[in-house]
């Protein structure tokens, strides 16, 4: 159990840290990737929990090559190289599974860097690389606590949804399915205890973050959550002024994280309990094709676009036009309700919530 830390180094405000964030490109997401991307609501949501002065993202495609990338600002050839120098050198110290690390490229004008190398035992699926400068400041060690949770959902998220075609019978059938996303083993938690400005008063994990491969990070220890769950604590608590209504609440405000709040009263007056949990999703791509009555093929085409392909590459794929894969992705854009695909992908993945809305 530690204890917030309250007379070491000075803390930038949530409110400050997100003004800042948007002056210095992290709300970059929104221009830099399209809204049908499969990496918007992956890349969007981390952001938004944990600004970057720059971050980029690129796939790992099933050859192993990267492709894809995708950036906030910066030149495209630099950053590429960046990517793929990033990519070797997590690699050279972990061969496989999810990584979270201190950048190990060199950082230029960044005071602190993270990756997030996304993949599982058997495959990678894509590298996340955010990168602050001094006006930013450090990582503070509830952030690296909510990107550890990220890292693990969509590297579970990812490997659940990796399909390959097989050749004999021409259905899709999903890799790793030994792996059961809705298994009951225990996650991992991280809970605080906040005054009712929302600052933290206590905080601790239910197991040590990774700190081998975060050695060489500089972080500052945090006195108040990240903006975006500190708003969703302060919507679930906004009738605690009244005694009765102090009531447990829960809530989804990003795809991989699920806040829960709890009264703490005491001698000391009413303190402010939360609970941060990894979202655990328990839906696959096979049951969602099932729940809106995607067809086989349309499952296929769905794969593929997941993975990262366009629809020419979908169509010499599947031996099918382009205009027929427009045609399958249109009639799931139909049968799942959609207003494009982006919804479309949401709706499939279970990546949409409502701020204060129980998880399903």
């Amino acid at each position: 159990m530690g204890k917030g830390d309250r007379g070491m180094l000075p803390t930038t405000s949530a409110a400050q840290v997100q003004s800042q964030a948007f002056a210095h490109g992290s709300n970059a997401p929104l221009d830099a990737i399209p809204e049908s991307d499969p990496a918007y609501p992956i890349v969007s949501a981390i952001v938004r929990v944990v600004p970057a002065s720059r971050w980029s993202f690129a796939r790992v495609m099933p050859t192993g090559d990267l492709a894809a990338l995708l950036a906030s600002h910066g030149n495209p050839d630099d950053l590429s190289r960046l990517a793929h120098d990033e990519f070797k050198r997590q690699r050279m110290k972990a061969k496989t599974g999810p990584r979270i690390a201190a950048i190990l490229s060199p950082l230029g004008d960044f005071e602190s860097g993270i990756t997030l190398l996304f993949a599982d035992a058997h495959a990678d699926f894509g590298i996340l690389t955010l990168l602050r400068t001094t006006e930013l400041g450090l990582f503070t060690s509830s952030e690296v606590g909510m990107l550890t949770f990220a890292l693990d959902s969509v590297s579970d998220r990812l490997s659940a949804l990796r399909l390959y075609q097989d050749p004999r019978i021409g259905t899709p059938e999903p890799l790793g399915k030994d792996l059961d996303p809705t298994s009951s083993e225990t996650l991992e938690a991280a809970s605080y205890v906040l005054d009712r400005d929302l600052e933290i008063v206590l905080a601790w994990r239910s197991e040590e973050q990774r700190r081998i491969a975060l050695t060489g990070l500089r972080t500052r220890i945090a006195r108040r959550l990240p903006a975006v769950l500190e708003e969703t604590v302060r919507e679930l608590t906004a009738a605690w002024d009244n005694e009765s209504m102090q009531r447990p609440g829960v809530a989804r405000p990003v795809p991989f994280l699920v806040v829960r709040t709890q009264p703490l009263s005491g001698p000391a007056g009413l303190f402010i309990g939360v609970r941060i949990d990894r979202f655990q999703a328990p839906n696959s791509l096979t049951e969602a094709a099932a729940r809106f009555h995607i067809s086989p093929r349309e499952l296929q085409v769905l794969a593929l676009l997941l993975d990262g392909r366009h629809l020419d590459e979908i169509g010499q794929l599947l031996h099918i036009t382009s205009s027929t894969v427009q045609d399958h992705i249109k009639s799931m854009v139909s049968k799942t309700a959609s207003r494009n695909r982006s919804e479309l992908i949401a709706h499939v993945l279970g990546w949409e919530f409502t701020p204060g809305a129980h998880p399903s």
